[in-house]
């Protein structure tokens, strides 16, 4: 038996070779503890990626609560100014009938469930599930808020052939 050992990409690597023409063969073998710290570190490395947390919209409500908008706004006399200048630019605008204006923003953060990263089951049941919040706020016509509210839902997306 022949016994020789490589280095490759930093591993050390054992390889055994039967001189006996009737049973040959050939064994690899990887070796030391090194490689299993490796492994280790490969399969957090990946378990990380494959988490599927992802969050979308205006993180500055992010974990707004209805006393937390309070301390912000005061109704009659907070400008528009003034709440772009504490949330930032609205994800949408629009106007009532009466001339005045409402700002929307908007935060989801979801995670995968766990059915995507199993071969096959991930066709049958997949999605994402977590919660969104909503911030709506009225100006009248002078710019001024006039009225707010925040909400938070849950939001489960389900897609595959079973869904909810």
């Amino acid at each position: 038996m022949n016994f020789r050992t490589a280095r490759v990409f930093g591993w050390q690597i054992a390889i055994v070779q039967s001189e006996d023409r009737e049973h040959q063969f050939q064994d690899i073998a990887l070796g030391g503890g090194t490689m299993t710290w490796r492994i280790g570190l490969v399969a957090v490395f990946f378990s990380a990626c494959l988490g599927g947390c992802a969050s979308v919209g205006n993180e500055s409500i992010a974990d707004a609560s209805p006393e937390s908008v309070s301390q912000q706004l005061t109704k009659g006399r907070t400008t528009q100014a003034q709440v772009r200048q504490a949330f930032g630019d609205p994800m949408k605008t629009s106007f009532t009938d009466s001339g005045n204006e409402t700002w929307e923003y908007e935060f989801s953060r979801l995670r995968s469930k766990p059915t995507n990263f199993v071969p096959y089951l991930n066709i049958i049941h997949s999605g994402a599930e977590g919660d969104k919040k909503s911030l709506v706020i009225f100006f009248d016509k002078r710019k001024v808020v006039q009225q707010y509210t925040v909400s938070t839902s849950q939001v489960d997306i389900s897609r595959g052939l079973f869904t909810r």
